[in-house]
C-alpha cells in the first residue's frame, strides 16, 4: 500500500503534540464558534489556534439565541456587556468602528479566520497551572492591534533587559542562606 496525497491536503494541519505556549500576547486564528450540547443556550465556545498548532477554546456569553434573535430577558447592562465582548473580538480581528457599526449584518463569518479574508485575532494568553485540577488555559483579553503591538514591544524589551546580568557596585554578594543578625533584645539596652 502506497501513500499518495496532494501537498495541499496538509494545509492548515499541524503536527500532533503542539505544546501550550508561555504566558504572553499572541496572534491566533479563530477556527470555530459554536455551542456544545451541554452548554447554555446563550453560551458559545470560541475555538482559537496558535501558530504552533496549539488549540483551545474560551467561553463567550452572547445576547441572542440559536436563531440570532436578541434576548429580551437580559438587563440593559447584561446586553451591553455581552455586545462589548463581541465588539472586543471584532476589533481584535482588525475591524474598524465604522465597519462594525454600519454593517447590515455581523455574522459568524466575520469571526472565522478562514471566512473573513485571513484576519487573525490578538489575545493575552494565560496558561493554566500544570498539575492543578480546575486550572485552565485562558484568554485574558482580546486586544486590538495597537494594544497587541504595545504589549508585544514591551515584552520584547522586558525579556532583553532580563537577559542582562544585574548591575553591581563591585561589593561581594553574600552566598545563599546568609541572613541578617537577630534584632536587638531589651537586655542589650541595659547599661551597668
Amino acid at each position: 500500500m502506497a501513500i499518495k496525497l496532494s501537498g495541499n491536503a496538509f494545509q492548515g494541519i499541524r503536527a500532533l503534540g503542539s505544546s501550550v505556549p508561555e504566558a504572553g500576547v499572541y496572534e491566533v486564528s479563530i477556527v470555530n464558534i459554536g455551542r456544545a450540547p451541554t452548554d447554555k443556550p446563550t453560551t458559545r465556545r470560541v475555538h482559537v489556534q496558535f501558530e504552533n498548532g496549539f488549540k483551545m477554546f474560551s467561553f463567550l456569553s452572547v445576547p441572542f439565541d440559536d436563531t440570532g434573535t436578541m434576548l429580551t430577558d437580559l438587563t440593559e447592562k447584561q446586553m451591553r456587556g455581552r455586545l462589548a465582548v463581541l465588539r472586543s473580538i471584532l476589533e481584535s480581528l482588525g475591524y474598524s468602528a465604522s465597519e462594525i457599526e454600519n454593517a447590515e449584518e455581523v455574522n459568524t463569518n466575520w469571526f472565522l479566520t478562514e471566512q473573513n479574508g485571513g484576519r487573525k485575532a490578538h489575545i493575552e494568553f494565560i496558561p493554566g497551572q500544570k498539575g492543578v485540577q480546575g486550572s485552565y488555559n485562558e484568554i485574558g483579553k482580546w486586544l486590538n492591534k495597537k494594544q497587541f503591538t504595545a504589549l508585544k514591544d514591551a515584552s520584547t524589551v522586558a525579556s532583553s533587559t532580563a537577559a542582562k546580568p544585574p548591575a553591581t557596585n563591585g561589593a561581594p554578594v553574600p552566598s545563599a542562606g546568609v541572613s541578617l543578625p537577630p534584632p536587638a533584645s531589651t537586655a542589650q539596652g541595659i547599661v551597668s
